[in-house]
């Protein structure tokens, strides 16, 4: 079969595609899913500079990239329940840029009539990101204001619908560019650039000085710290996104100060019983949303799977926002 698997060259790692990679037979608790649609998140992007590698992917199977996919279930394990041949599924796994992808059968999220396959494709990531990061990690609760930074990325729109749907109350969203603000605002956001505005400013004038309740981070860097100064006294800011890199220098008397809860969180450690546990929350909380348009992807582009490499070049460009999508079909 045809898959994209990270390979090297002479000026260092690379993604090549290859058509003689043997297509995976399902364990017992797996399913085989043929791949319709596949997005690309900016793991994809780490993983290429050696700062992004997860602790799940299986060392006997090729070192196929990606983690978005959308398909049609084509063969089941002994063991699985709940899912059958023929489903439309979505679902975040290791090794998703291949015409057949493997993989748990509790990981697999019903595609909603509604959805073609690159929104289908855009998904599952985001969810399963988001949902843990407000929910799970931050405890969001109804009536709370919350501040989501790169709020136009894939994963950030999706958090902004979340937020919405749980009963935020003030939903603050970070930006860099004029032209995105429109796209936050449409989905019900105070929009701020943080390349013109004070972040900590705006939302602490907003919220009468107080701050939000909870922050979630994409970025990290030096926006973390403003991200703790526009947090209340007891609040939480949840990093999830090191945008901006990997190290930050925040003022921990004002952390202290503030009694700021501060969540590092990731999907890179975490094992498939952990994974099962959000896919299952979302499967009964969050796909009704989604089926009526509550919480929706933002696909940017759609390209052929064969044009990989400028579907990387697109989301690497400041001028994407939402999901960047590889078609399979």
């Amino acid at each position: 079969m045809r898959a994209i698997i990270l390979g090297s060259t002479g000026a260092g790692p690379t993604w090549l595609e290859r058509h003689d990679v043997e297509p995976p037979q399902p364990e017992e608790n797996e399913v085989v899913v043929e791949v319709r649609a596949a997005a690309l998140n900016h793991a994809d992007l780490d993983e290429l500079a050696g700062t992004y590698a997860s602790d799940q992917r299986r060392q006997d199977r090729p070192h196929i990239v990606g983690s978005d996919l959308a398909g049609v279930v084509t063969s089941v394990g002994g063991a699985v329940s709940g899912v059958q041949t023929g489903d439309r599924v979505m679902a975040m796994v290791e090794g998703a840029f291949a015409d057949q992808v493997a993989f748990d059968h509790r990981l697999a999220l019903p595609v909603p009539d509604a959805l073609d396959w690159p929104a289908a494709a855009a998904l599952p990531s985001a969810l399963m990101t988001e949902y843990d990061a407000l929910l799970g990690q931050g405890q969001l609760a109804a009536g709370q204001d919350v501040l989501i930074t790169a709020a136009t990325s894939g994963v950030g729109l999706i958090a902004l619908d979340i937020a919405r749907w749980a009963g935020a109350n003030q939903v603050f969203a970070t930006t860099t560019s004029p032209q995105k603000e429109l796209l936050l605002t449409a989905r019900g956001a105070r929009a701020v650039n943080t390349r013109g505005e004070d972040l900590a400013g705006t939302v602490l004038a907003a919220t009468g000085g107080r701050g939000v309740d909870l922050v979630i981070d994409h970025v990290g860097g030096a926006l973390l710290d403003a991200c703790i100064a526009a947090t209340r006294i007891g609040g939480a800011v949840v990093q999830v996104g090191r945008a901006a890199g990997p190290v930050s220098t925040i003022d921990v008397d004002r952390l202290a100060h503030r009694r700021v809860h501060l969540i590092g969180t990731t999907f890179r450690t975490r094992g498939t019983h952990d994974r099962a546990r959000i896919a299952e929350a979302i499967r009964t909380r969050l796909l009704p949303a989604v089926a009526d348009r509550r919480i929706r992807p933002h696909v940017h582009e759609v390209l052929p799977a064969a044009r990989a490499e400028n579907a990387r070049e697109a989301l690497a460009k400041p001028t994407s926002a939402g999901k960047i999508v590889l078609d399979f079909r």
